[in-house]
């Protein structure tokens, strides 16, 4: 789940990376800014919102051996999907200690892409339309929304 953060006087991409505890560069990946991006008070960005009581993700500390395949394959989660949730590519290395975001039980997840239509994620996350808006606020289809449906 991502929530939207209101830039304060003084902060830098960095000081809200480490904030939210999510690397400097996932963070402007996810925002869509270069490094280095000056960021001015009163600017809106996304970052993530990981509650310890949130109803649909938990948290899950890599250990040696892991790859996020593995981990995938053990959630029945697409691995481009479980990337996609962490702002990674498939290209980045997982190393031990590192956190990542994964479902809880019961919860499917779709990240949208460019063209998708409702048809796609009613398709994608086994669920009637009027159920996924029940537990969504805002479903804008836009490139990279995260969805959700617990059931």
């Amino acid at each position: 789940m991502y929530t939207i953060y209101q830039v304060q006087n003084g902060e830098t991409l960095a000081s809200i990376a480490n904030k939210v505890g999510l690397p400097i560069n996932d963070l402007a990946n996810l925002n869509g800014i270069m490094m280095g991006t000056n960021l001015n008070p009163g600017d809106y960005i996304i970052v993530p919102k990981m509650e310890s009581d949130n109803l649909y993700f938990g948290k899950y500390t890599i250990q040696k051996g892991d790859t996020i395949y593995a981990i995938a394959r053990q959630l029945n989660v697409s691995p481009s999907q479980l990337l996609r949730l962490n702002g990674l590519n498939e290209a980045d290395i997982i190393y031990p200690g590192e956190v990542i975001f994964i479902p809880k039980d019961g919860t499917v997840f779709y990240i949208t892409t460019n063209d998708d239509t409702l048809n796609d994620v009613v398709n994608g996350l086994g669920a009637s339309a009027s159920e996924i808006a029940s537990q969504n606020n805002t479903i804008y289809l836009t490139n990279d929304q995260l969805i959700v449906y617990k059931k």
